[in-house]
């Protein structure tokens, strides 16, 4: 049977499902072998899905849910709305695709008109459901930002609830951590005393600091970016680079 070929957005699948359980695994103070003990997933397929280089299957994905009592979407792209979305999407094309050219103009019509319908509606957030807090600094997900002692803290508004046991709180500024990280989303950091090959980190390099997936490999290290659109980042080895913490939320 021929092996059917690996998609882009399989490639961007797997970075994801690493990140995220990284995430999840500082989060929820876990090791790997906890998850192994718990789910009988074999030690060697975990390896894969937190470094990214294998997808999980659909059954450990609900497997891996259960353990970190998160949803299977929490985990794995695969099962977010978006994708239904995206199945919505062709679908409808594909029935427009059949209509004559009145049906097509009434089509068209009828959508203009809900979306002038939605346009005058306005959703107010609650007031309880968010909460302002200090940011230490911004984060760059993208070229870099300037940060050091004489960095002033400001106030940033963000959604309930928030830790309680976090260090830093920074605001990101760009897209290369997409879409796991959005642009102007809060995270939260917490100081380790190790990092591991796979983390979210976030880290001051030549006077910018940045939110970056850390990569080890042979003693050396790597700042990478989610979105295959951006460039990592080699760390220099004279200079080297400093981990302010990982980030859990």
């Amino acid at each position: 049977m021929a092996r059917s070929e690996l998609t882009p957005q399989d490639t961007l699948n797997k970075k994801i499902v690493s990140a995220n359980l990284n995430n999840l695994l500082n989060s929820q103070n876990k090791k790997q072998i906890d998850i192994h003990r718990a789910t009988k997933i074999p030690k060697s397929t975990l390896t894969g899905y937190f470094k990214g280089t294998s997808l999980p299957t659909l059954g450990n994905v609900q497997k891996l849910a259960d353990f970190f009592n998160v949803l299977k979407s929490d985990i794995d792209p695969r099962f977010s709305s978006t994708v239904n979305v995206q199945n919505d999407s062709s679908e409808l094309m594909r029935l427009y695709d059949q209509l004559d050219s009145n049906g097509k103009k009434e089509t068209i019509n009828f959508i203009k008109k809900r979306l002038s319908t939605a346009s005058n509606v306005i959703k107010f957030p609650k007031d309880d459901d968010t909460i302002e807090i200090t940011a230490s600094g911004v984060l760059s997900a993208g070229v870099g930002e300037f940060l050091d002692d004489s960095t002033k803290p400001f106030t940033v508004t963000v959604h309930k609830p928030v830790p309680s046991n976090y260090d830093y709180a920074f605001q990101i500024n760009g897209h290369s951590m997409e879409p796991v990280y959005q642009d102007k989303q809060v995270v939260f950091v917490k100081k380790e005393d190790d990092y591991r090959d796979g983390q979210i980190i976030a880290a001051v390099m030549d006077g910018c600091a940045y939110l970056k997936k850390l990569s080890v490999v042979d003693g050396e290290a790597t700042l990478v970016s989610l979105n295959p659109q951006y460039p990592n980042i080699k760390v220099d080895k004279e200079t080297g680079v400093k981990i302010l913490g990982v980030v859990f939320s």
